[in-house]
């Protein structure tokens, strides 16, 4: 992968695009979106309707035979964390743009949200067996180094596709390594096909405990083609695995395409079925989604 930080290998039109939505994003909630649940403890009241009972004290609760809370206080400059699993899937795209074509644009627009509310953002990389980290900055320039770096890659794959294959989604294993790297409460957004899942045990254990570690906030968002989910019967076609990098001529009958659709949804159930058990936010964004509707819709989901 290419490490070039020379912003102006931007796309302007990105750039544009992605502030122009960032703004009226923000403008639409009328509030800070990325404060986190980081929170401090302040002291302890008497509960009132409307209180989140998780945070009873019921020792206190016992010895005053009344029901009390916990107060805490929300900590500001809580940084926000990018996790990007950069498998071979994202390499892939049957309408108007790239699995990775949309996280550039789904990443533009966070980079710029943080920027627009004075946030810290920065991210944790993985492609094949190499990493990318960038500490959480409001640096204009640190910032931006995680487009330039998305979009150097994406320039890199259209001059050199093969290089692109056989990268493997190991999801389980970013995961355990944000867990390491990431040591105080933060905001924490997962991009990642989740084609590939080795283990879906492992990857709820790395969830939960990254969920657990200081009440970090984690959302979970899944990057999409819709002909990963339907596919049309239409005989035989030369596929290639991008994990394996063989191809084979497979005919597409319809009993097949359904079967298909079928397992392609079970996985995504399963996803979505891990992050509800956990109270984690999952999105699936496709290639052809209205990407300031789905945007809106995650925002809204945060600011609650």
């Amino acid at each position: 992968m290419i490490h070039k930080t020379n912003l102006s290998n931007l796309p302007k039109y990105l750039l544009k695009l992605t502030k122009k939505l960032s703004n009226r994003l923000i403008y639409g909630l009328n509030r800070s979106i990325f404060k986190g649940s980081g929170i401090e403890f302040v002291d302890i009241r008497e509960y009132v309707e409307g209180d989140d009972p998780r945070y009873i004290d019921w020792n206190v609760s016992a010895r005053m035979n009344n029901l009390f809370v916990r107060n805490f206080q929300e900590e500001r400059e809580i940084p926000i964390y990018l996790v990007i699993d950069l498998d071979s899937s994202l390499f892939f795209g049957t309408k108007s743009k790239l699995k990775i074509e949309l996280l550039e644009e789904l990443l533009a627009i966070f980079v710029n949200l943080s920027l627009s509310l004075s946030e810290r953002i920065g991210a944790i990389m993985a492609h094949k067996n190499e990493l990318a980290f960038f500490k959480p900055s409001k640096n204009f320039s640190e910032v931006y180094k995680i487009l330039v770096f998305i979009n150097n890659t994406i320039n890199d794959f259209k001059n050199n596709k093969y290089k692109y294959l056989r990268a493997n989604s190991n999801i389980e294993r970013l995961l355990k390594i944000a867990n390491q790297y990431i040591k105080r409460t933060s905001t924490i957004i997962i991009f990642s096909s989740f084609i590939d899942v080795k283990s879906y045990e492992a990857l709820e254990k790395y969830l939960r405990s990254l969920k657990k570690v200081k009440n970090n906030e984690i959302y979970v968002l899944k990057l999409t083609d819709p002909a990963e989910i339907k596919i049309p019967p239409v005989g035989k076609i030369n596929l290639v695995d991008p994990f394996s990098g063989k191809s084979r001529l497979v005919e597409i009958t319809p009993k097949l395409a359904e079967k298909f659709e079928q397992e392609a949804n079970k996985k995504i159930t399963k996803i979505s079925e891990i992050c509800k058990k956990n109270n984690i936010p999952f999105i699936n964004f496709f290639t052809t989604d209205n990407i300031e509707k789905k945007m809106l819709e995650f925002l809204k989901n945060k600011s609650q």
